[in-house]
């Protein structure tokens, strides 16, 4: 057979131009003896009545939050990916998550792209477990492999995919053919010995993982690291999660001493929970199964040269750019001749439309220079009539605000029905953007 060393397109006879991807000269032939073949036992067919499930034990590391948006633990024979731009601290990450495994069972740190000298340096400033910790200087999967099933390790950290190669596929490090390889390679490794595989991927410029999309197809778990790089605070995203839920995050704090985690989000999230000020309003999003409380932060200015701006941090621009112009159409402000930005507090990003109510409130309040009522938050979508629609998990919302301290909230009218009777907050409905403007403003 003759694959692509591109695209991976796959022929029975060598081909000038790959019909796919029109590359030219880029078909190599495959090799027709592969040494280090990983062999499984060949499994017949059976009816799904007979299969009996297991009960997956899972394995805890230690580090809480992270051990939360795995869905509680780590289960044998899984393979996850991190990705990350470089120097978010991916590798910190994992040496940390290495160290709290090695406690546990023999850990090996498979360092493709730095040196052993480089990688004890950091274990040592993060004061990492040295105990069933090992490091290897090796990027050809097949001798990781052996080393593998000689020692006996139970975890294996592979820093990074994209310099990693196994012999079986022509292509340089980080091609297509390689990268599915690999990623196929490390899958067989974990199924069949019942080990634990981290795998670290690069991003590209738009933020995706750099290769093809089916790397994140075979591995069992996708973990975004994010973060600005001028803040100390990192965010772990789930994307895909075979066993535990999809779309939680854990917060983090990087510190002279490595990661540490941060269980308390109010610190970060709300950095002016007891101060009014215009332009600042509190609201309470879902990110996977859990609530966050969040500060969203408007600038109404007026425009330079009468050339107006638009930005928006931390939220969706075409749907920022959506309710400046139902502010404008449904309650008659003007801002054609204003500059408007919104922040996120935080450096996240959201993507909930329950953000909606409180990004208006806090860009009407910029724009009249009048503070909303303090130790208040807000939840709410807004549609294009300017009506509140209802939003999801409101009482799962409510619990949250309750909890940080907050006295009311406001809410839409449609979702009252749903709210239980237990709360102590007061909990004001209403149905549309101007009356919750005109109860708040008296305008």
């Amino acid at each position: 057979m003759f694959y692509c060393s591109k695209c991976g397109y796959k022929s029975i006879k060598w081909l000038g131009k790959c019909p796919l991807c029109e590359g030219w000269e880029t078909f190599q032939e495959e090799k027709e003896e592969i040494e280090g073949e990983i062999t499984r036992e060949k499994i017949k067919p059976r009816l799904i009545k007979d299969v009996e499930g297991k009960d997956f034990n899972r394995i805890l590391t230690g580090i809480d939050e992270f051990d939360r948006i795995v869905g509680n633990g780590l289960v044998n024979g899984e393979i996850i990916l991190i990705g990350g731009e470089p120097g978010v601290g991916k590798s910190t990450l994992l040496l940390e998550i290495s160290s709290a495994l090695a406690k546990k069972s023999k850990t090996l740190y498979v360092s493709a792209e730095e040196s052993p000298e480089q990688v004890t340096l950091r274990a040592k400033r993060i004061e990492a477990s040295a105990q069933n910790l090992y490091v290897l200087g090796e990027d050809n999967l097949e001798t990781v492999f052996n080393y593998i099933k000689e020692e006996g390790f139970k975890f294996i950290v592979v820093d990074s995919i994209q310099v990693v190669y196994t012999p079986r596929y022509d292509g340089p490090k980080g091609s297509v053919l390689q990268l599915k390889g690999s990623a196929d390679y490390l899958t067989q490794i974990a199924k069949t010995l019942g080990v634990v595989v981290f795998i670290v991927g690069h991003v590209t410029k738009e933020g995706v993982i750099a290769g093809p999309k089916l790397l994140e197809h075979i591995v069992d778990c996708v973990l975004y690291f994010e973060g600005e790089m001028l803040s100390n605070y990192r965010i772990l995203r789930a994307i895909k999660n075979r066993f535990g839920p999809t779309g939680d995050i854990a917060v983090f704090e990087m510190q002279s001493s490595g990661l540490k985690e941060v269980k308390k989000t109010t610190d970060i999230f709300l950095p002016h929970k007891d101060e009014a000020i215009s332009g600042s309003s509190v609201v309470c999003v879902i990110e996977g199964l859990r609530p966050l409380l969040i500060e969203l932060q408007s600038l109404v200015s007026r425009a330079s040269f009468g050339v107006v701006r638009r930005r928006s941090l931390g939220f969706d621009f075409n749907r920022f750019s959506l309710l400046v112009a139902i502010i404008e159409k449904r309650l008659k402000m003007s801002l054609s001749s204003e500059d408007v930005f919104l922040n996120v507090a935080g450096g996240i990003e959201i993507n909930d439309t329950a953000a909606d109510l409180g990004a208006v409130l806090s860009i009407i309040s910029s724009y009249k220079e009048k503070e909303l009522p303090l130790n208040s938050a807000f939840i709410g979508e807004v549609g294009l009539a300017g009506e509140l629609r209802r939003v999801s998990n409101i009482n799962l919302r409510l619990k949250e605000i309750e909890r940080a301290g907050f006295g009311s909230c406001f809410v839409p009218e449609s979702n009252l029905k749903d709210v239980d009777s237990k709360f102590k907050l007061k909990i004001n409905g209403f149905s549309s953007l101007k009356n919750i403007v005109e109860k708040i403003w008296r305008a």
